[in-house]
């Protein structure tokens, strides 16, 4: 009876301690989902203010900067969709991020078009090329399904650098918006619409503005524990807080678990090793990335631009869209990170966290590429749940997020770095 006293106390504790944390995991989340940071990206500098909250984050649980600044500054080139963006086809009013989104690469457009739609089951070059000189079809967007066009791209593509007035993409998954080719923009629209959208309709009205620019500036959130016997020598830690924004003024995504959770993770780590009775042995960085979603340039701007040494750093552990309920967890890792996988999987094992670590091939597809490319053991989480399958959609909010994960990747993590 005593026994069972004892570990319904200890019980008790670790359950206190998992909800401290997670309330504060709740909360950050929560904040930088809200609609005053429209998405995290560039409209109305969406992303400068979640660095502001991440930096008081950082600064309110002692974690202290590297160099007398939490913010690494760079630049980048970025199409952004601002002003207007709205739709209809045949007089039917569409709805921007459920019926229709914006390539990111894609010019502003304006007017009423005709529509050239893309006989798939008969499809000739030769016979659309005729059509389209049409003077029917002059001005005419061309109407095709996407994975239809990723086929014959190189013969569809061409009018991407034409005087046509641009394409309307036919897309069967819930439809995504994306920035990671927004670096510039073509001279014609490209429209991704929903399969619902009608495949025999005659006109579509739109107008859409899109703005270019060409040197925006943004910042990467960096803090650092010091560590008691090994200050010099470096676990990382790294999260991308910018996120999709605004399609036009009003629909935004929130981004909640991509990667909200993600810096969510980052701060409640931050706490947890800030606090003098868990000061670790080696000093502990915290890097809230920008640029993820337009090709990793914030990781890229750490690794060229590092604020140590890089090969001071042990090990790099990339949290990315985690609050989800999946029930295992996908992972990559460099080249020389297997090490760190095998002691992942045996604490993994020990404690039936998740069925299993599903490791997939090394992409470039989040911020622990740039660390893998220098030769950095480094790994990258993501749960791949109900809540992946609406990533880069209005839908990711705070109302489709799991937490139920969230202690199972802390606690594996907080037994890596003390064992690793």
């Amino acid at each position: 009876m005593k026994k069972f006293s004892l570990f319904l106390f200890v019980f008790s504790l670790v359950c206190a301690g998992f909800a401290q944390d997670s309330d504060l995991y709740r909360n950050v989340i929560n904040e930088l989902a809200s609609a005053k940071y429209y998405g995290r990206a560039y409209y109305k500098e969406g992303d400068k203010k979640a660095a502001g909250y991440i930096e008081k984050q950082f600064t309110a649980l002692g974690a202290k900067p590297l160099n007398n600044s939490y913010t690494q500054e760079f630049s980048f080139p970025v199409n952004t969709f601002p002003g207007k963006m709205s739709m209809s086809v045949d007089g039917k009013k569409l709805e921007a991020g459920r019926d229709f989104v914006m390539r990111e690469f894609s010019s502003g457009i304006k007017g009423e078009y005709g529509l050239y739609y893309i006989d798939t089951a008969n499809y000739d070059i030769k016979k659309v090329l005729a059509d389209l000189e049409k003077p029917e079809n002059k001005n005419s967007l061309i109407v095709v399904d996407f994975m239809f066009f990723q086929m014959h791209g190189k013969e569809l593509g061409q009018f991407y650098k034409s005087e046509r007035p641009g394409y309307i993409m036919i897309w069967d998954m819930p439809l995504k918006y994306y920035k990671a080719y927004s670096a510039f923009a073509v001279p014609v629209a490209d429209i991704w619409v929903s399969s619902d959208f009608p495949r025999d309709a005659k006109s579509v009205k739109v107008d859409i503005k899109n703005v270019m620019i060409k040197d925006y500036k943004t910042s990467n959130v960096i803090a650092y524990v010091e560590g008691k016997h090994d200050a010099d020598s470096f676990y990382v830690f790294t999260a991308h807080y910018d996120h999709i924004g605004m399609m036009g003024k009003k629909v935004y995504a929130p981004g909640a678990n991509d990667n909200a959770s993600g810096v969510a993770m980052l701060v409640s780590l931050a706490e947890h090793y800030a606090k003098p009775e868990n000061q670790p042995g080696c000093s502990m960085m915290f890097i809230a990335t920008a640029g993820e979603e337009t090709g990793l340039r914030g990781a890229s701007h750490f690794v060229e631009n590092p604020l140590v040494s890089l090969d001071k750093i042990k090990y790099v552990i990339n949290c990315d869209m985690i609050a989800d309920n999946s029930e295992d967890i996908y992972v990559e890792i460099s080249e020389n990170g297997q090490k760190g996988l095998d002691l992942f999987n045996e604490i993994n094992d020990r404690n039936s966290y998740f069925t299993k670590l599903d490791q997939g091939e090394l992409e470039g597809n989040s911020d622990h590429y740039p660390f893998a490319e220098k030769g950095i053991p480094a790994i990258f989480f993501m749960m791949k749940g109900d809540a992946f399958k609406i990533y880069h959609t209005p839908q990711d909010n705070t109302e489709n997020i799991y937490l139920s994960n969230f202690p199972k990747l802390f606690s594996m993590i907080e037994e890596f770095v003390e064992k690793y």
